[in-house]
C-alpha cells in the first residue's frame, strides 16, 4: 500500500531558534533571528498554532530585511486550547513572553501582528497590559478583526438556547464547566462561549451593531497608547472575508473602528456636552479582493506586507531620532 504523503508545508519552512519561554505551563515559541533586537510577534487565531496564516514566510522577510526578528509563540490558547481560556490568560503569558525576550533576547521594541483572534489579543494586552509592557510595544497591526458573535448569529439556529444554557452555568458558577458537544465546532467552556458569543463578552470588540459610543469605550485607548508611548495601529480588512455577514458594510465597519481607536471624549469647560478629539493612530487599509486570511490574492499579501513594512521604517525612524 502506498503511503498518503501530506504536502509539503503549505505557509513555507523556517530557520530560527526554537526556545521555552515558561516552564509551567510550559510554553514555547521560534524566533528568525533571533540576534535582532527588535520583535515582531506574530498572534494567529482561533485553532492556529506556529505558521498561523499564508503570509507568515512574507512577514518572517520583511522584518528581518528592516532589522526585526519575528517571534511565533505557542501559548496555552494555542490549536484548540482557546475552549478552555480567556484573554486574560493570553495577556499573561503574552507578558512572560516578552519579560523573556527582553531579558535574555535582549528585545528592545515589539510590534503585534494579529491575525482574527489575535487581534483581541492585541487589544486586550494594550487595554489591560502593565503599563511598563505597554510602553515597549509601538505598533499592533490587526488583520481581519470581525466578529465571532456576528457570524455566529446569523449561521446557527441554536444560538439562543446556547447562550441561555451558557449563562445558566454561569449563574450557577460553573462557567468553567463544558458546553455540549453540539455547541461549537470545538470543546468550549460556558465562560469562552459567552466571550465569544454573547452582546458584550470579553472577546466581542469589533461588533458592527455597538454604537459609536460602544466601541470607543473598548478600543479608544489604542490613541491613549499612542499619545503615551508612539503606539501606531494598522488595520487591515478584507472585502471578502468569509466570516462577515453580507448585509455589513465592511468598508464603513473599518472606518468606524479607527475612528474609535483616533478619538478621546474630553469634557469641555463650562459644558455638559463632548468634544471629540481625533489623532491618527489607527490607519485603515481595505484588502479589496482577500478572504480572512488572505489566502486567495497575492497583491493584496503584497499591500498589506507593504503596509506593515512602512509601519516597522516609522518606527525605526523614531528610533534614529531618540
Amino acid at each position: 500500500m502506498t503511503p498518503t504523503i501530506p504536502p509539503l508545508s503549505p505557509y513555507g519552512t523556517f530557520t530560527g531558534t526554537l526556545f521555552q519561554y515558561s516552564s509551567f505551563p510550559s510554553l514555547t515559541a521560534f524566533e528568525s533571528s533571533p540576534s535582532l533586537p527588535n520583535k515582531c510577534v506574530l498572534i494567529g487565531g482561533l485553532s492556529d498554532s506556529l505558521i498561523p496564516v499564508p503570509y507568515t514566510s512574507n512577514l518572517q522577510e520583511i522584518c528581518n530585511d528592516l532589522g526585526w526578528s519575528l517571534v511565533q509563540p505557542m501559548i496555552s490558547s494555542s490549536s484548540l486550547g482557546f475552549g478552555h481560556g480567556s484573554l486574560k490568560r493570553d495577556t499573561e503569558e503574552i507578558t512572560t513572553l516578552m519579560n523573556y525576550l527582553s531579558g535574555h533576547h535582549f528585545a528592545q521594541k515589539f510590534v503585534f501582528v494579529g491575525h482574527s483572534t489575535g487581534c483581541q489579543n492585541a487589544i486586550h494586552l494594550t487595554k489591560y497590559g502593565d503599563s511598563d509592557i505597554i510602553q515597549k510595544i509601538k505598533g499592533i497591526v490587526l488583520q481581519a478583526p470581525v466578529s465571532d458573535r456576528e457570524d455566529v448569529c446569523l449561521n446557527n439556529a441554536n444560538y439562543e438556547s446556547n447562550i441561555k444554557h451558557a449563562k445558566t452555568l454561569q449563574d450557577q458558577g460553573k462557567e468553567d464547566e463544558m458546553m455540549p458537544r453540539s455547541t461549537f465546532w470545538a470543546p468550549i467552556t460556558a465562560y469562552r462561549f459567552l466571550s465569544l458569543q454573547e452582546h458584550g463578552g470579553d472577546d466581542d470588540f469589533f461588533s458592527s451593531d455597538y454604537t459609536d459610543e460602544e466601541l470607543s469605550l473598548r478600543l479608544q485607548h489604542v490613541r491613549q497608547c499612542g499619545k503615551f508611548f508612539g503606539l501606531r495601529a494598522l488595520v487591515a480588512f478584507s472585502k471578502e472575508d468569509e466570516y462577515v455577514p453580507d448585509h455589513i458594510d465592511k468598508d464603513l465597519l473599518l472606518q468606524r473602528l479607527c475612528q474609535a481607536m483616533n478619538s478621546e471624549n474630553k469634557a469641555v469647560e463650562g459644558d455638559d456636552s463632548a468634544e471629540t478629539i481625533t489623532v491618527a493612530v489607527a490607519k485603515p487599509l481595505m484588502l479589496e479582493n482577500s478572504n480572512h486570511n488572505l489566502s486567495n490574492d497575492d497583491d493584496d499579501v503584497e499591500t498589506f506586507i507593504s503596509e506593515v513594512a512602512e509601519m516597522l521604517k516609522e518606527i525605526n525612524e523614531d528610533n534614529n531620532l531618540n
